[in-house]
């Protein structure tokens, strides 16, 4: 007998859209526990949504990288739908690209969308992006100067065709990457994803008698749109402005937004902002955008869980040509650098606003990549790379926390997991004391990494940074925090890109300390002594750094 629901009901809502998520989440969990690399087993660096016919979000994992969750559903509607309208679909397709127009912005992340029918109707989309540990071309870094430097380049393609692998394709990305094992061992992992969660919605259709997700689609869609406006219309009109300088490559780059606030809907303007540069950093409208929703998200919604309704009243826009608009054949694939500074660009703008929701800039934002390349004593390539992070901005009542990673809120590789990847040796970790940037609260602290080539032969850093020039801004009255350095064998060094390594040589990295909250004079008395008692600032400057006067206790 077919079930009377009310989709208007909360509870029977909450109920379906939970099992929505729990369907997602568990094909999060089939492509962790089977990927073949670290940066997507150990790492998380990918996603799974659940999306309608439209390629409208539905539901996303619950631990999921901003920018990916975004990006994907993008993907379906500007480029994969399109291309492959349904009446070009059939049961057993998979349709697979990594080009950075359609994804993410860089050619290292594959993007999959399974088609999924039930009882002979196609109902919806699964859908999942992971970050290759290679993609062939100039290794993972920000130094190629055009996109046909940075790898292989796949259209979208069917990887299967009616459950029939298409091996040309398998071929194809084998003798073009470093390391096919890991490569052709992930986008299995996604194909596995991706048919858990189409057979775990046909599972939930058939219990509760459906035949699609298209009236609890537009149930969770205009519930989620409606939060997100009404949350918007307590914001007072007006237009708010900031401007950030980050390192860039070879010369500083400089970023602004206005953030238009219209009623109930936002509209971030990026005029102004540097032109596009000659190195991998530029930043591809999906990357952009999906950032500019996060930012205005966290500040406003965060409970509430992602997909399509959340997005809608948030639109953005950046000159063609500028660094966050780049021309098509620009090179992109460390666009993080920059993408990952949009967060703390609109929250300063924002700092007017709602003073006790934003966060000072983050040393997380960017994520700092070291990637580490080269052959062993049998002339078998090796690599992989790991994920670094620095302070936390503060936050209005808390410190921000130590080495977070914000933005991408990917994992750290486990320091075991990575030395068994390839042959280096961790020799320090540790907090950066008195990094965090002054402020009522101040920033969280980075972090001291040092990794020695215990190889008997040459080793290949590719690194990517942020913040060495340039420290982190404080918000509402905060201080900036520590700058970054980068060291081989102790002396500083270009701090992006290729560093090579002879056996036995090291290379040491300083990721920066968050931005500060409020002014530092300020902070109450008793977290003074707390960092004093924990070792977390200098006590010989402590009392005047954070705006007190006299003798200390």
């Amino acid at each position: 007998m077919r079930r009377n629901l009310d989709f208007d009901d909360p509870i029977t809502l909450q109920v379906l859209w939970n099992r929505l998520i729990f369907i997602a989440d568990q094909a999060d969990r089939a492509l962790g526990r089977t990927a073949f690399s670290p940066i997507v087993r150990e790492n998380h660096d990918y996603v799974t949504v659940l999306m309608d016919t439209k390629g409208r979000a539905l539901a996303q994992c619950t631990w999921a990288i901003p920018v990916f969750i975004t990006s994907l559903p993008m993907a379906v509607q500007d480029y994969f739908l399109p291309a492959y309208p349904p009446e070009k679909l059939q049961p057993g397709d998979v349709l697979l690209t990594n080009d950075p127009l359609i994804g993410t912005g860089h050619l290292p992340d594959m993007v999959m969308v399974t088609p999924i029918f039930h009882r002979g109707k196609h109902i919806g989309f699964s859908g999942s992006i992971a970050h290759m540990a290679d993609i062939g071309g100039r290794p993972y870094s920000p130094e190629s100067t055009d996109i046909f430097e940075e790898g292989i380049r796949l259209p979208i393609v069917k990887l299967y065709k009616a459950g029939i692998r298409n091996d040309d394709v398998y071929d194809i990305v084998r003798a073009s990457v470093r390391l096919p094992r890991e490569v052709i061992g992930d986008i299995d992992s996604m194909v596995a994803a991706n048919d858990v969660m189409a057979r775990e919605l046909v599972r939930f259709l058939d219990e509760y008698d459906l035949e699609d997700v298209e009236a609890l689609g537009a149930a969770i869609h205009r519930r989620s749109e409606a939060q997100m406006r009404r949350a918007i219309s307590k914001w007072p009109r007006g237009d708010y402005t900031s401007q950030m300088t980050l390192d860039g490559y070879d010369s500083p780059v400089t970023l602004k937004c206005n953030v238009q606030v219209c009623g109930d809907s936002i509209h971030i303007d990026y005029t102004g902002s540097s032109l596009q540069v000659r190195h991998a950093i530029n930043v591809r409208k999906h990357y952009r955008v999906a950032h500019s929703v996060y930012a205005i998200k966290c500040l406003l919604d965060p409970d509430t869980p992602n997909n399509e309704g959340c997005m809608v009243p948030i639109t953005d826009a950046a000159p063609v040509g500028s660094i966050l608009n780049p021309r098509n054949t620009a090179a992109g694939n460390l666009r993080n650098l920059i993408g990952h500074a949009i967060p703390s660009l609109v929250f300063k703008a924002l700092e007017a606003v709602v003073p006790d929701k934003v966060q000072g800039d983050s040393g997380g934002a960017p994520i700092w990549g070291i990637n580490c390349q080269g052959q062993d004593a049998d002339g078998v390539p090796y690599g992989a790379s790991q994920m670094l992070h620095g302070g936390q901005g503060g936050r209005a009542g808390l410190d921000g926390l130590d080495t977070l990673s914000f933005p991408s809120n990917c994992k750290c590789i486990p320091t075991e997991m990575y030395e068994l990847s390839v042959p280096v040796l961790t020799e320090c970790k540790e907090l950066i004391v008195d990094s965090g940037g002054p402020g009522q609260f101040r920033g969280g602290l980075g972090q001291r990494v040092t990794l020695r080539n215990i190889s008997t032969g040459p080793m290949n850093m590719y690194l990517a940074s942020e913040h060495v020039n340039e420290p982190c801004l404080g918000v509402v009255g905060g201080k900036a925090g520590r700058a970054g350095a980068v060291l081989k064998n102790g002396q500083q060094v270009f701090p992006k890109g290729h560093i090579p390594l002879a056996p036995g040589e090291s290379l040491t990295v300083e990721l920066p300390g968050g931005g500060g909250w409020g002014e530092p004079s300020k902070r109450p008395r008793e977290l003074i002594e707390a960092d004093l008692a924990l070792d977390l600032v200098t006590p010989g400057q402590t009392w005047d750094h954070y705006g007190y006067r006299g003798s200390r206790p």
